[in-house]
C-alpha cells in the first residue's frame, strides 16, 4: 500500500464521517459501488478520477482535499521534492498517473 494510498484513504475515510455518512450512504449518494469506497479507504485501490470527482461532489468538498498530509505540510520546497524524487520509482505506472491527475488538479485549483 503506497503512501499516497493512505492518505487519500484517511482523508476520505476523516470527511466522510465528519457528515455521519456511512460507506453505503456515500456510495448511494456518489454513484459508486459501496466496495469501492471501502477498498479507497482502506487504500487497496486508487479512486478512477471520475469516482474521486463524484465522491467529492458527493461530500461537498474539493478533490485536493483528499491529497492533504498533516506531516508534508512543515516540508520546505526542496525537501518535498527530494522526498518525491526518492519514493516516485516505487510507484506503479497507475500510481504514477493518479499523481499526475492529483498534479493537473492543484494546478487547477490555482
Amino acid at each position: 500500500m503506497t503512501a499516497l494510498r493512505k492518505i487519500i484513504g484517511a482523508n476520505l475515510k476523516r470527511i466522510r464521517k465528519s457528515r455521519h455518512l456511512t460507506q453505503a450512504q456515500l456510495a448511494e449518494q456518489s454513484g459508486i459501488e459501496p466496495v469501492s469506497v471501502a477498498r479507497i479507504e482502506t487504500g487497496i485501490n486508487f479512486p478512477k478520477e471520475e469516482n474521486l470527482a463524484a465522491i467529492a461532489k458527493a461530500l461537498n468538498v474539493k478533490i485536493l482535499d483528499f491529497f492533504n498530509a498533516e506531516e508534508q505540510e512543515d516540508l520546505s520546497k526542496e525537501s518535498a521534492l527530494n522526498y518525491i524524487h526518492f519514493n516516485i520509482n516505487y510507484l506503479s505506472d497507475r500510481d504514477l498517473n493518479v499523481l499526475c491527475s492529483a498534479i493537473k488538479a492543484m494546478l487547477y485549483c490555482k
